[in-house]
């Protein structure tokens, strides 16, 4: 072990754990010294001045109802001398010793900046943030609202990867040293086997580019915070960082895993929640499809939240038939409104959601943890499945209940094994290419191109030079992927002097970005009843895509276009539609943005002709607007979970509240005001309404 590495793997401690952790939670009576040595004492109920003394001395200035453990009180002991690397059980508490931290060394710390894999906890980050900093901090999750809060002197910055990678961020981030860098999930950063390659081969622009995010921030930061579960070792070769590493498997929680082919009854209760686990989107709908006879009675749905649905989306969509049984779908193809409002609900003790039929994006993308969850889907592999069994069980001091993890598959029941650690081999930090984009992972993240690529990068380097006057840097800095950038230049002519703009919008989506347009298969005649074989289009008559952006009134629109077109549909019809939406909504915000970003860099250089390339400059704009309003609000309020529908109305008036400092103050003002917020949906008023106000 290296002098720089602290090891808390010992097996027969972490048995012996396990035996007193059970003790504790069959209410037995278990020897104090015994908590002490197994660093359990935060279960002790003495009442001793010693165990007073030794608890007060414990106590999180975050939250003072918390003793921490002694190996989180080590960790924040290193982090004040150095930076450091933690590896632990997700019940472990890593992104609370970050923001204990903080709370520590509020008056040394200006710049915080906290990157993390998902929009989800991004958004329970900020809220935890608001909570325990909003007289502090302002808090900054897009480079909008960078741009208004440019010069205020305490931040913090919470971002996915994507976000900070814009010119605005590396602008503020090359002028302004960082003080505390908190990189979450760092196994995102995990390098790809020739095994994962084809199966996450979507995944290789994203890896990337988070990787070149980790590469930019460490170097930029006095002090660096790394955090990631069941990894039992990393290095850190290329970057040459001095790091403590703190890896341990103390776990707090009791889960108890039983194996369950049998199982029935799927859907927990109001008074025992729990997470249903699926591979993907498509299985969980399947599964519905096949088990439509476990429909029942729920008294507890919120009666206000769908009648919104069936009024503004459609009253058949089956979202809403499982919503009325307390049932919520969670994915990342489920609106982020919806989202945010099926995890607010389910963390409520008194929520109108008892279960969540979910895929990854809810079990790896936030911290809310569960009593009980039941894996139907067999994961992709065994560090997956530890992550999903280690977000069971709440940790509950009065009252320890353990946690109940339900496999259903003789496979997964097989796989599992809790002491099945990772080596962790970050994408940059290793000189092997890894990736299937070998252009954009060698440029990116300084690793040497083989002869082939290179020759493909010159080849694409000199016409940049030749045509455009661009230099293969500049694309760089804007983080511009180079398959897209490749095929935006051979139709460069075409896609730029169309007439039209829904032409401009077809290239973009068949010839620019043909790889990504997987949610066409939605659109697709023969998906749907009324497909005439005699039919010679392939696809629906109008263009969703195009409809959305210019669309006025929403989803809605769109919705209302399908109905009178097809006015044969059938329920199976009106739901692949809308889901497909959903999918297109996606696909505008994080697909067809990466076009926005060429678009701005050749702008820059005055190649476009307001007159002739006027349909392709419209087209941009759109698509810019889409995501984003005038303001600034549009892209922050999305990721807080207000829906469309709500946006305009918000934006029109907390514009006003100019000496209001943040947008979270700025919405406790407007329910105050009361006018505009007695007009905004159930999910808007129940975001604003878990706002509370530092006055």
């Amino acid at each position: 072990m290296n002098e720089n590495e602290r090891k808390y793997l010992d097996t027969s401690m972490k048995n012996l754990r396990i035996k007193v952790i059970r003790q504790i939670y069959d209410d037995k009576i278990v020897d104090e010294a015994l908590l002490g040595i197994t660093d359990l004492d935060i279960y002790s109920t003495s009442n001793s001045f010693f165990t007073k003394v030794n608890k007060a001395a414990r106590q999180s200035l975050i939250n003072k109802n918390i003793s921490m453990t002694s190996e989180q009180e080590q960790c924040l002991h290193l982090l004040q001398k150095g930076n450091l690397f933690i590896s632990a059980p997700t019940s472990f508490g890593k992104t609370f010793i970050a923001l204990e931290y903080i709370m520590r060394n509020t008056s040394k710390i200006d710049d915080v900046v906290f990157v993390v894999p998902t929009i989800a906890l991004m958004n329970e980050i900020r809220e935890k943030c608001f909570s325990y900093f909003g007289r502090i901090y302002t808090l900054i999750t897009s480079d909008a609202e960078l741009k208004q809060y440019y010069d205020t002197s305490k931040k913090i910055i919470i971002v996915v990867p994507e976000r900070i990678s814009t010119r605005l961020f590396q602008q503020y981030l090359s002028a302004n040293k960082i003080d505390l860098l908190v990189y979450d999930e760092i196994y995102k950063l995990n390098s790809i086997d020739s095994a994962e390659k084809r199966e996450k081969r979507n995944e290789h622009s994203r890896l990337i580019k988070m990787n070149y995010i980790y590469k930019y921030l460490i170097y930029r930061a006095d002090k660096i915070l790394l955090l990631g579960p069941f990894i039992k070792s990393v290095s850190f070769d290329r970057s040459n960082i001095k790091i403590e590493k703190f890896i341990t498997n103390l776990n707090i929680v009791y889960n108890k895993i039983n194996y369950t082919p049998e199982l029935v009854n799927y859907f927990g209760e109001s008074d025992e929640k729990r997470f249903v686990y699926f591979l993907t989107p498509g299985r969980i709908k399947r599964f519905l499809e096949n088990n439509s006879h476990m429909n029942f009675e729920y008294e507890g749905y919120d009666d206000e939240i769908i009648e919104w649905i069936s009024e503004n989306i459609h009253p058949e969509w089956y979202y809403v038939e499982y919503l009325k049984q307390g049932i919520g779908i969670h994915h990342g193809k489920t609106p982020v409104f919806l989202r945010k409002y099926i995890e607010n609900e389910y963390a409520k003790l008194d929520g109108c959601i008892h279960t969540i039929l979910c895929t990854s994006t809810l079990v790896e993308g936030i911290n809310t943890p569960t009593n009980n969850l039941v894996i139907v889907d067999k994961p992709r592999n065994v560090f997956e499945l530890n992550n999903l069994i280690g977000r069971v069980g709440r940790l509950n001091i009065e009252n320890p209940k353990r946690g109940e993890v339900y496999i259903t598959n003789e496979e997964t029941y097989d796989m599992y094994n809790p002491d099945d650690w990772i080596d962790l081999k970050i994408l940059f930090e290793s000189s092997e290419i890894s990736t299937d984009s070998i252009e954009d992972e060698c440029l990116y993240l300084d690793k040497e191109l083989p002869q082939e690529a290179q020759e493909s990068v010159d080849s694409l380097s000199n016409r940049l030079d030749e045509k455009f006057g661009i230099r293969y840097a500049e694309i760089i800095e804007a983080g511009i992927e180079f398959k897209i950038l490749d095929r935006f230049i051979d139709n460069f002519d075409g896609i730029t002097n169309h007439e039209k703009e829904i032409r401009v919008i077809s290239d973009i989506k068949f010839k620019i970005l043909n790889v990504d347009n997987k949610y066409l298969n939605g659109t697709k005649l023969k998906t749907y009843s009324f497909y005439n074989q005699n039919n010679e289009e392939e696809y629906i008559s109008f263009d969703p895509v195009y409809n959305m952006l210019v669309s006025t009134k929403g989803m809605k629109f769109v919705i209302d276009k399908f109905i009178k077109t097809y006015s044969e549909y059938t329920t199976e019809d009106i739901n692949l539609f809308i889901d497909t939406l959903f999918q297109i909504d996606e696909f505008i915000k994080f697909k067809m943005m990466k076009i926005i970003t060429i678009y701005e860099l050749f702008d820059e250089k005055g190649i476009f002709n307001r007159e002739q390339n006027r349909a392709f400059i419209q087209s941009m704009n759109m698509i810019k607007a889409y995501s984003d309003s005038e303001d600034g609000y549009e892209r922050i309020l999305v990721d807080l979970g207000f829906p469309k529908e709500d946006i305009n109305l918000i934006s029109n008036k907390i514009v006003r509240y100019v000496d209001t400092n943040g947008t979270e103050n700025k919405l406790i003002k407007l329910r105050k005001d009361g006018t505009v917020f007695n007009q905004l949906s159930p999910f808007g008023k129940g975001i604003i309404n878990k706002m509370k106000s530092h006055d």
